[in-house]
């Protein structure tokens, strides 16, 4: 059975996580603003670590909810249009996943524990210098391509409202549509 929009749970968490993103992000560049040693950078990075914590917390339940209901069908006429956008969709998912993981090994690698709300997340690796800068490496390297991915993602969603003319966009949104 093919429906015209999400279930309200995964409109729910795409904003929630987009959310949650937009926090981390703005946390690690204002970081970036702090000078060396101000005692700040612990509290930015704590916001910007559970964030993360947070984003892949709330990703499980989305996949989860994602694959246990019916998905609207992707409105384009051109099959590389759509193989373009489920390749996105798989790929922001992937990071939905990668980031907090490579950040979570990122600050174990380098000594540092990984709380969400108190509690300290099970420790998978030990301080390693060597396989700290291999990570981080990896963790800047997603955290800058989720830039571009969300800027394509909101880019093709205002397109297809704008210039399409589709329901595309409203398939994500608590709107009822027509």
């Amino acid at each position: 059975m093919q429906t015209n929009r999400y279930h309200p749970l995964i409109v729910s968490l795409h904003w929630l996580i987009f959310l949650l993103f937009a926090v981390a992000l703005i946390a690690i560049e204002y970081r970036g603003q702090l000078p060396k040693g101000d005692p700040a950078i612990g509290n930015v990075m704590a916001i910007h670590k559970q964030a993360g914590v947070l984003v892949f917390v709330f990703a499980i339940v989305r996949l989860l909810t994602r694959l246990s209901t019916t998905a609207p069908a992707i409105l384009s006429r051109w099959p590389l249009i759509r193989f373009v956008a489920h390749a996105i969709h798989v790929v922001l998912y992937s990071l939905m996943f990668a980031l907090p993981i490579t950040g979570t090994l990122l600050s174990q690698s380098s000594g540092r524990a990984v709380m969400l709300f108190g509690w300290t997340l099970p420790t998978l690796v030990e301080k390693n210098p060597g396989l700290h800068d291999s990570i981080e490496s990896v963790h800047v390297f997603l955290g800058n391509s989720v830039y571009f991915l969300v800027g394509l993602h909101v880019l093709a969603a205002l397109w297809h409202h704008f210039v399409l003319r589709d329901q595309t966009l409203l398939h994500m949104s608590f709107r009822k549509q027509n």
